[in-house]
This record gives C-alpha cells, sequence and structure tokens, in this order.
C-alpha cells in the first residue's frame, strides 16, 4: 500500500499545479536547502560502510552516462538530461516505497555521488567558457556538499549526536516531508510543462537506452561489490538498479534557464519523466511480486 502513497502525493501536485503553479518554487526551495541536504546530514552522522563508496560510485555511473550520450548525439545539453537524473526528488521515495527505509541510505549515498557530478556537469554544459574555478565553486557551495561536510563533521565531533532519540525523530519526519514535498513538486512541474505525442515518442528509446546502458553499469558494480563482499552493496543491489530508469533532474531546466536563458531541456525532461514512471512502476509490480 505505501508504493500508492508517492503517486498519491504526485496527482496532488498536479492539482495543486492547475491553482496554484508558483508553489513549486517554494517547495524545490524546501527540498534543496532543508530537508535533502538535513536527511544526508543524518545519515553521514550515523555513518555506515560502504556509503562513501556508493557514492563515488554513483558520480562515475553518471559521468560514464554522459560521456557515453555525447558519443551518440555531441550535444552538452542532451548528454546532461541523459546523465543528471532524478534522484532525490523521485528516486528516494520510490525506494523507500518499494524496499522500506533500508533504501534510504542506498539512494541518499547514491544522490550525494550524482549531486557532485550534476554541480560539475552543468556549468560544463551551461557555459562555453567553463573554468575550473566556477566548477569548484558551484560544487563546495552546493547544499548536498556542504550537507556532507556538516554529516562527516558531527560524525567525527565527539558530540554522541548519533544517538540522539530526537534527531532521528527529526530524521523520519525529513524523509516523510521529502516524499511529500519531492513528488508533489514533481506533480506540479509536471502540469506546467508542454508536453507532444512526440516528444513523448522521442524520450520513450532514451529511456530504453539509459535503462540498458544504465542496467548494465549497475550489473557490473554490484557483481564486483559481491565478489569483494561489501555487504552494503551486496545486501541491497536491487536497489541501485532504480537509478537508470529515473528520469533527468528537473533541475536542469532552472540551471539552462539560468546559464542560458533558453528553457529547450523542459519538454525532454517532462516527457523522459512520464516515460520513466511507467518503467518505474512495472520495476515496481515486478519487484512486489517476485519471490525474495
Amino acid at each position: 500500500m505505501t508504493v500508492i502513497y508517492p503517486l498519491l502525493y504526485m496527482l496532488g501536485g498536479l492539482v495543486v499545479g492547475r491553482y496554484l503553479p508558483s508553489a513549486r518554487k517554494g517547495l524545490s526551495a524546501i527540498l534543496t536547502r532543508g530537508l535533502i541536504p538535513f536527511v544526508i546530514a543524518y545519515n553521514l552522522l550515523t555513518y555506515q560502510a560502504g556509503t562513501a563508496l556508493l557514492a563515488i560510485f554513483c558520480f562515475v555511473f553518471c559521468t560514464v552516462l554522459f560521456l557515453s550520450a555525447q558519443v551518440f548525439w555531441r550535444d552538452k545539453l542532451r548528454s546532461l538530461t541523459f546523465s543528471y537524473l532524478n534522484i532525490g526528488w523521485l528516486g528516494l521515495p520510490l525506494a523507500i516505497a518499494i524496499f522500506g527505509d533500508a533504501a534510504s541510505r542506498i539512494i541518499i549515498a547514491a544522490y550525494i555521488g550524482g549531486s557532485v557530478f550534476g554541480n560539475i556537469a552543468c556549468v560544463l554544459a551551461m557555459q562555453d567558457k567553463a573554468s575550473g574555478r566556477d566548477m569548484v565553486r558551484n560544487t563546495l557551495f552546493s547544499p548536498p556538499v556542504l550537507a556532507v561536510f556538516a554529516g562527516l563533521s558531527l560524525h567525527v565531533l565527539p558530540l554522541g549526536l548519533a544517538e540522539s532519540s530526537l534527531l532521528a525523530m527529526a530524521y523520519e519526519l525529513a524523509k516523510q516531508l521529502m516524499t511529500i514535498a519531492g513528488m508533489c513538486t514533481l506533480g506540479i512541474w509536471l502540469y506546467c510543462s508542454k508536453m507532444t505525442t512526440a516528444s513523448l515518442r522521442a524520450a520513450v528509446p532514451i529511456s530504453l537506452l539509459r535503462a540498458g546502458l544504465g542496467g548494465g553499469i549497475v550489473g557490473l558494480f554490484v557483481w564486483l561489490c559481491q565478489v569483494l563482499e561489501i555487504e552494503l552493496v551486496a545486501a541491497n543491489a536491487a536497489v541501485l538498479f532504480i537509478l537508470p530508469l529515473l528520469p533527468p533532474a528537473a533541475n536542469t531546466v532552472v540551471l539552462e534557464t539560468y546559464y542560458r536563458g533558453t528553457g529547450q531541456s523542459a519538454q525532454a525532461i517532462a516527457s523522459g519523466t512520464l516515460v520513466s514512471l511507467g518503467l518505474l512502476s512495472l520495476f515496481a509490480v515486478a519487484t512486489l511480486l517476485l519471490p525474495h
């Protein structure tokens, strides 16, 4: 039944998009500057072995997708929408709904790696003369990376915060609010985006290509972790296969508007999101029906 809740929140977002579309700005700010950084910091405060490996893997995963897309299309913006994925707003709520709370650590670690990639790749893709200083500044001062520094610092300091029941309660509440705000924002954004039959048709082969190529990369990583007996990955292998099914990050069009003054990626992101929701629904049904 919990799998239905994220979809209900998204439907609620569609209704909000009809009457109050400007709400997406406030919800996006709450997510990216408040809820998600807090959840990241708490997970690193209560660090579990293997988290850093997952973050590094997701960075490499997104980079390989970006470079592969450059081979196919030689278009940086298109490559960015192929590789910079909606892990925080969509991946986390669905992973928790399908696999339970244990999946949150896997997806949050992946989100850290994906966010670092996104901050670097966006500067490269959006600015014709991207400088190393811009990439470093954008990356180091992005909310997810600041949350990483905060979480690791608190983990090292002998404050005993990891055992705080109050923080644990706040963490559980933050995850629930992330699910609601993330899926609602996605619903508002989908309502406000213009999709056509042609854009949906174009999104299908791209989504399938990402699923196939990304699934192969994830499969290789899981196999290596099983050989090396990395328990966190081996025990949660199925969760990682959500990654290649995810759509482009909605934040891409915001950054495109900021850097280029255009919104060309909006239609591709909206159509890709709709196709990905179909793929993720099939994945959820298969996962829940198959014997464990």
